[in-house]
């Protein structure tokens, strides 16, 4: 098996997705419109402030923030300002700056592993809003945590796996970020979702089934998004690349090719290398409705599918569309890569 496209004149017809079998076809859809899939969205105008009584509402009904710690489950660890001395939050008092506890509602029943709760939150930052909100929707977002605050969150996630790997029922894990209510958010703070299987998690298993059947995938595809100009960054080991195979029409992806190690097996230069190529993408992406996924384990090389969620998708009977314009943004953003 072969990855599966065609080229007309150089340029992407359509391709498959071998772990799905899902055909993305690349059409113009610029004389489209979009308004009734987008809605309203509601921009703010002047200059003034949300006000505080809508910011305190806010933050005290809200679970994830400082001083409600009691409505959550118990807290298995946090992070504090000074384990992280270059945080820029504004806020030095903060009582923590990550803060890791079971979910409330698992995602996997805990008797399928071994008697033990393995859905994790990660808090991701105490800021419940960005600085000077003027909307109830100016949630902090991660591509606003900065680079070394992000790379302490992964350095976190690695730390849950490692404990859920000492679970003997635990056999896959993942990470899954959502951020926005378009991305099925339950939660306007942000934060992570680490979920721990007793099997290998579906779409990780299609992809090692993909791996094993077809040894270079990961070699063609990459060849194929430099040819297309679809190539964005590279750190050390690690790849970005805006995906012409992703589940949505903006998808991108961050891979590191050569290594089959999973989050917390990577040395501090390679997770530093992998940090730094996904906040890129969370950065340049900034507030937008988005969600991401880790995938590792398997037998695959570790990898983040990144889905950006603002902009319509509709899977006909196993068919995509991918706009036109990817070329175009790719390479948007790649000069917004190289600005930050």
């Amino acid at each position: 098996m072969r990855l599966e496209y065609e080229l007309r004149d150089g340029t992407l017809v359509w391709i498959k997705n071998p772990h799905t079998g899902v055909v993305s076809y690349v059409v113009d859809v610029r004389g489209k419109s979009f308004a009734f899939a987008l809605g309203e969205r509601h921009i703010p105008h002047g200059g003034q402030l949300l006000a505080p009584e809508a910011v305190s509402h806010a933050t005290r009904d809200c679970p994830f923030c400082p001083g409600n710690e009691a409505a959550t489950t118990q807290e298995l660890f946090r992070i504090t300002a000074q384990e992280m001395p270059a945080w820029n939050g504004g806020v030095r008092d903060a009582p923590w700056l990550i803060r890791v506890l079971n979910n409330l509602f698992p995602r996997i029943p805990d008797a399928l592993t071994g008697g033990r709760n393995e859905s994790y939150i990660v808090i991701e930052d105490p800021r419940h809003f960005i600085d000077a909100p003027r909307a109830p929707g100016d949630l902090m977002y991660t591509g606003a945590l900065g680079e070394e605050h992000f790379l302490q969150l992964l350095m976190s996630d690695a730390r849950v796996i490692r404990r859920a790997f000492e679970n003997p029922a635990v056999r896959s894990v993942v990470i899954r970020k959502n951020q926005g209510r378009e991305s099925g958010a339950s939660q306007p703070h942000l934060h992570q979702q680490i979920i721990g299987s007793p099997a290998a998690l579906p779409a990780l298993a299609a992809e090692a089934r993909t791996s094993r059947e077809h040894p270079e995938f990961w070699d063609e595809l990459l060849e194929l998004v430099e040819r297309l100009g679809l190539m964005l960054e590279r750190d050390g080991a690690a790849i970005s690349f805006q995906s012409p195979i992703g589940a949505f029409p903006r998808s991108y992806e961050v891979v590191m090719p050569g290594c089959r190690r999973m989050l917390h097996e990577l040395a501090p230069d390679e997770l530093r290398s992998f940090a730094r190529l996904l906040f890129g993408l969370l950065r340049v992406l900034g507030p937008l409705p988005l969600d991401y996924e880790i995938h590792q384990g398997e037998g695959l090389p570790i990898h983040a599918h990144v889905n950006a969620r603002l902009y319509p998708y509709s899977n006909v009977a196993g068919t995509l569309n991918l706009p036109s314009t990817i070329f175009e943004t790719a390479a948007a953003i790649r000069k917004a890569l190289e600005r930050t």
